[in-house]
């Protein structure tokens, strides 16, 4: 009995504990370039549809929860501002590090696992005769065999984050810069 005990003991402090970094393995690797390389097109081509289907459905509902909307016209919301947001910026130069690259794994309250990594990515935008340098580190996860995206600017983001993935609570996520280049 009390080694069941401690058993079952090791196992919930362990879920407790924060992950530790670990490198994606080949695989992974294979798969997050794959979808890293298709957000990357998105993003430069201004494809709202593909953008707002690259963020996690978890995160769809709490924004939709929290708003007091259904998830579906959040995001026709979402693609709809992502059109007007696009809507005459250029983008070019795009990149991101695909490789080398550490993740963390957790397993939410429901059981499902969970593999995070931070994507550095870099791009340059133009609008309005204005041109900037982009360093963006968004957050890709893993989930149900799916990579998805989200950017996490500012604490009410990454508030709101938590309460789908609590894991992202005590995460370093680097902040984005943006560098006027003229």
């Amino acid at each position: 009995y009390q080694m069941r005990l401690i058993a079952a003991l090791i196992v919930l402090l362990s879920l407790a504990l924060p992950a530790a970094a670990r490198p994606l393995s080949e695989e992974e690797t294979a798969s997050l370039a794959k979808a890293v390389d298709s957000y990357i097109r998105a993003t430069s081509s201004g494809d709202a549809v593909k953008i707002v289907k690259a963020i996690p459905p978890r995160i769809l509902n709490i924004f939709a929860g929290s708003a007091g909307i259904e998830a579906k016209k959040l995001e026709k919301t979402l693609v709809d501002q992502t059109e007007v947001m696009t809507k005459g910026v250029k983008i070019s130069d795009a990149s991101a590090v695909k490789e080398g690259l550490n993740a963390e794994d957790a397993v939410l309250a429901d059981g499902t696992p969970v593999t995070w990594v931070v994507v550095p990515t870099a791009f340059t935008a133009e609008t309005g005769g204005k041109t900037t340098r982009n360093e963006q580190p968004p957050l890709a996860l893993s989930e149900g065999g799916k990579w998805y995206f989200m950017r996490l600017d500012g604490a009410q983001q990454k508030q709101l984050a938590a309460i789908a993935y609590p894991f992202l609570a005590d995460a370093e996520i680097p902040d984005g810069t943006v560098t006027p280049m003229n």
